[in-house]
């Protein structure tokens, strides 16, 4: 089935942002000794000099070859000293392979410095829009798609994640991604980043200099369509300086994208103590103690901060009793509308698979609502130990019950894309009437980029589904999603 010519495709879930707008030390935690080398100027100016994007480069491999193709052609009139060339030639190449194969990377570095490594090479590509910037960023991602496509885009604010200052500060970032929309009032439409330190640092500011008098008017405005947040960055998505904004957004049903699975963009400081114990939940050690709050014992950064992106988190903040306790006050915010972005992502999809052992792992199924909330099979909200449910239930399952149980909770399935293996779970999800009215087409342009290219991304998944389950991913959810008390689809 074609395409109607009045159905707009929505991609959920897309950045602009350059390698400027990264902090400087984005290898803190992840290249151990190396990160004060290996900085994002320094990967910026590889990119700029030492490869095909740089002019001079470009001359200077010309002049190479030049010389190589005259030294050949001369040669080539005594056979003796073309093939003495040519097997030189070829012994230093074969070499060099040898050499480059012994001191690969992955003999050296674990699976995050890995991870780290392609995101690297996934900014340095986009090194050179760095004078053009989001723009021309943006205008690659536009060229993939047909006309009549509306793209979100969302920033990024990682100021805060101790790993130095970017070039381009973040609010800058935000002014530039404005005049971008400007130019392209049709097809963008920009996000604004929440992070809670920025509105605790403001919040004695006057007008839209507190932050969170910023986010707020720009949203009533229209100047930003959603908020984003990404909690692996240093915080916890109840964090009390979040409160009053989530009123508002609930209120005036404004959209919210956050980060939901295991990357490599996350907070590099110190772990913090009060980071030991969950806030919220807890969990009875037997039956003659007081409940006592979950431990959260990891060291490393990469491990300790996934608590902060864990699904259950958005069950203490969307139950009214949890948050209600923790806040000190009476508050409901279980209307929020909030897409869990990454569906979990591809490990926990893989974990969900393998685990036939686990009643956590087994919720998944076509029951009708009424009858899978009441039935006696545990689900991930409320059968069971709050530990046991943090520590062995796939985020895939949790996402999935979070949906059931909450109007206002999406997901999407940006970056996890990539991964065609998942495409039958995800068809048999998108058949399932319980949660297929709350899955978002995105893909996470271009941070995706190192897994696969956007066209192949948008075209596979397409052809797969099929255009009826294609266009309500991408056309009917996104429209209820994004649609507000000021702005409807």
């Amino acid at each position: 089935m074609a395409q109607p010519k009045d159905t707009i495709i929505y991609n959920c879930h897309t950045h602009t942002f350059t390698i400027d707008h990264v902090p400087n030390l984005f290898g803190k935690k992840l290249v151990p000794l190396a990160y004060q080398i290996i900085t994002m100027k320094l990967v910026k100016w590889y990119y700029l000099k030492l490869t095909e994007r740089s002019s001079k480069y470009r001359k200077w491999k010309q002049k190479y070859n030049k010389v190589k193709y005259f030294i050949i052609d001369v040669l080539k009139f005594t056979i003796v000293g073309y093939w003495i060339f040519s097997m030189l030639f070829f012994t230093l190449k074969w070499a060099l392979k040898i050499v480059s194969n012994v001191l690969a990377i992955s003999h050296f570095f674990g699976p995050q410095s890995k991870a780290a490594y392609r995101r690297f090479v996934n900014l340095g590509r986009y090194a050179s829009y760095s004078k053009q910037g989001q723009s021309k960023v943006f205008d690659l991602l536009e060229k993939t798609y047909d006309q009549n496509t509306k793209f979100v885009v969302l920033p990024m604010d990682m100021d805060y994640m101790d790993a130095g200052k970017p070039t381009i500060s973040y609010m800058k970032q935000l002014e530039e991604l404005l005049k971008v929309t400007k130019n392209n009032k049709e097809s963008l439409l920009p996000f604004v980043f929440l992070d809670p330190r920025r509105i605790a640092e403001t919040c004695d500011l006057k007008g839209i200099d507190c932050y969170e008098n910023y986010v707020i008017r720009n949203l009533s405005k229209n100047v930003f369509y959603g908020i984003k947040m990404y909690p692996a960055l240093g915080y916890f998505p109840f964090d009390k300086n979040l409160i009053e904004t989530y009123k508002f957004a609930q209120e005036h049903q404004i959209p919210i994208i956050t980060h939901c699975i295991e990357g490599t963009v996350f907070y590099r400081g110190k772990k913090k103590k009060e980071w030991n114990n969950h806030p919220i939940l807890k969990y009875t050690k037997n039956k003659n103690q007081d409940p006592v709050s979950i431990p959260l014992p990891q060291k490393k950064n990469y491990d300790f901060t996934t608590n902060f992106t864990h699904p259950l988190n958005y069950h203490c903040l969307l139950n009214k009793e949890l948050l209600s306790e923790y806040i000190g006050e009476e508050i409901d915010l279980s209307k929020l509308k909030i897409c869990l972005a990454h569906f979990g992502g591809t490990k926990e999809w893989n974990r969900y698979s393998e685990d036939n052992w686990n009643n956590y792992n087994n919720n998944i199924s076509h029951l009708s609502k009424n009858d899978y909330l009441n039935r006696k099979i545990k689900n991930t909200l409320n059968h069971g130990s709050s530990r046991t449910i943090w520590w062995n239930a796939s985020w895939l399952s949790i996402i999935y019950d979070l949906m059931i149980q909450y109007d206002g909770v999406y997901t999407d399935i940006s970056f996890i894309i990539f991964n065609q293996e998942l495409f039958p779970l995800l068809k048999f999800l998108l058949q399932d009437e319980k949660v297929s009215h709350k899955i978002l087409f995105g893909t996470d342009y271009y941070v995706v980029s190192q897994k696969n290219s956007e066209k192949a991304l948008y075209q596979n998944l397409r052809s797969y589904l099929g255009d009826d389950l294609f266009f309500k991913i991408a056309h009917d959810n996104p429209k209820k999603f994004l649609s507000t008390s000021y702005n409807s689809y």
